[in-house]
């Protein structure tokens, strides 16, 4: 990933095409890298050759570019709560339109959507008020394009669990996914990112299909 003077380092797409092939089973360097094994010299390639983990390769596409590259490539695509505008100011159509771009592009990929989401149904008054006052402190980015690259930001979703999923239940672009993925927001404390992820898991994910899996004990 990091090869040769860090000042030169490849971080195009050229980069994630090659860690593509890496792991079709295509070897590491160019064809004067070489490494020392028992055998004597080899050129080395990624062991155990791993059948369908480049079916697993997420991307995360913001722009029309981005998400046309990542379904020519093959590339599953994520998709959250940032995204660029393009075309129009509405943050909903922009991310249905990448949507489209990447299925029209190539084979059809899985495509996960994220939006950070806040439960406080267990949490106290003072954490409650918390949670309100990030997401108000965040929501005039909403309003418009933000900077020189007209960036879109979708709302933060934070309530108690009956308002969250009558978002979610609202939000136009699910129904076009078959997956959806949870964001965290920053700088909460260790024990609030556990009262979010234990409210979304017990009130919130089986409510749009998820179904917990059943806990596998290591053999004693």
């Amino acid at each position: 990933m990091f090869d040769g003077d860090w000042t030169g380092y490849d971080f195009s797409h050229d980069r994630v095409l090659r860690f593509a092939d890496n792991l079709r089973g295509a070897y590491l360097g160019d064809e004067l890298t070489f490494i020392k094994t028992p055998f004597g010299q080899q050129r080395p390639r990624l062991q155990p050759y791993a059948k369908g983990l480049i079916d697993r390769i997420w991307y995360g596409g913001g722009s029309q570019r981005s998400a046309e590259w990542a379904g020519r490539n093959g590339f599953n695509l994520l998709t959250g709560n940032v995204i660029t505008s393009e075309g129009t100011d509405d943050f909903f159509a922009a991310q249905s339109r990448l949507i489209e771009t990447h299925r029209a592009a190539g084979i059809v990929r899985r495509v996960a959507l994220g939006r950070v989401i806040v439960p406080f149904d267990s949490a106290d008054k003072a954490t409650r008020r918390r949670y309100r006052d990030y997401a108000e402190g965040r929501h005039e980015r909403t309003l418009s394009p933000q900077g020189e690259r007209r960036t879109l930001f979708a709302r933060d979703i934070v309530g108690t669990s009956e308002e969250i999923l009558e978002q979610l239940f609202a939000d136009p672009i699910l129904p076009e996914v078959s997956e959806l993925r949870l964001e965290l927001p920053y700088e909460f404390e260790h024990e609030e990112y556990r009262q979010i992820l234990h409210d979304f898991v017990t009130r919130i994910a089986p409510q749009v299909g998820w179904k917990a899996q059943p806990v596998i004990r290591a053999a004693s």
